[in-house]
């Protein structure tokens, strides 16, 4: 599996805080079957982000890394007046791999009424939108059917494994389901932070996703699409299964639902 979203670098954001905890990290995707890991530091208004900087801690872990796992440079992009202007001047400056695919993360606060069109700015530059985390932002949850428009554009999405997990609570949970259910998913990312609470895994996830929906659908969102975006390659969105919920037995459906931990996002 290849996972396009951590916070791997050490001591860059709210991410790993050592390199001792992103050696952990490291450690912990290959046990749980990642082969490939996109350290993706916040570009936002807390956290400036310097490609050499970056390209230098990232060429470190690489050193440090467990055989088996690749690593490869990206960009948590927070959609704001300035990195969308530095973008537009660097088209592969925050993207993944020097590719074609930026994740793009929105405020909790406020969706801009242009959104539409900032999005056609990066297009026209080369840029193909991945929204990250689009479940756990308040805005959006509220905006299911923006989501579909966005998706209908041509835009991508891409959920947190934790959140199938019920990591984030149950309305993190649901929406996560219901995006699925619409054929609204593209990509599930760990947006790994730590060894421990937030940790950079995508098993428990893809089993999930196997056994809910169908093991097809789950390899498109961790390994399939993920290859093609390291490898700056398009997506074959008709290669997704039909979004319909593997039908369950009376004795599941009553007494075998899972109940997500009561935490919110």
């Amino acid at each position: 599996m290849i996972d396009i979203h951590c916070h791997l670098l050490p001591g860059i954001d709210d991410g790993a805080k050592t390199e001792q905890e992103s050696v952990e990290m490291m450690r912990l995707a290959v046990r749980c079957g990642t082969t490939g890991l996109v350290a993706t530091p916040h570009a936002d208004p807390q956290y400036s982000y310097d490609p050499a900087t970056i390209s230098a801690s990232l060429n470190r872990l690489r050193v440090l890394a467990p055989e088996g796992l690749n690593l490869y440079q990206g960009c948590d992009f927070h959609l704001m007046h300035d990195n969308v202007q530095d973008a537009l001047l660097h088209p592969t400056r925050y993207t993944i791999n020097g590719g074609r695919y930026l994740l793009v993360e929105f405020s909790d606060l406020v969706i801009f009424e242009n959104t539409e069109e900032i999005f056609g700015r990066l297009e026209a530059a080369g840029m193909v939108i991945v929204v990250t985390r689009p479940e756990r932002n308040p805005l959006l949850r509220q905006r299911l059917g923006l989501l579909e428009q966005w998706v209908a554009g041509g835009r991508l999405m891409q959920v947190t494994a934790g959140s199938l997990m019920g990591l984030w609570g149950t309305r993190v949970f649901d929406f996560s389901r219901a995006m699925i259910d619409r054929g609204l998913v593209h990509f599930v990312a760990s947006d790994g932070h730590d060894p421990r609470g937030r940790q950079p895994r995508l098993d428990e996830a893809h089993r999930w996703l196997s056994t809910h929906y169908e093991p097809a659908l789950a390899e498109l969102l961790t390994v399939v699409h993920p290859t093609a975006v390291i490898e700056n390659k398009p997506l074959d969105l008709k290669a997704l299964p039909p979004a319909c919920r593997r039908r369950r037995s009376w004795f599941r459906r009553l007494f075998g639902r899972r109940k997500p931990k009561p935490s919110e996002s």
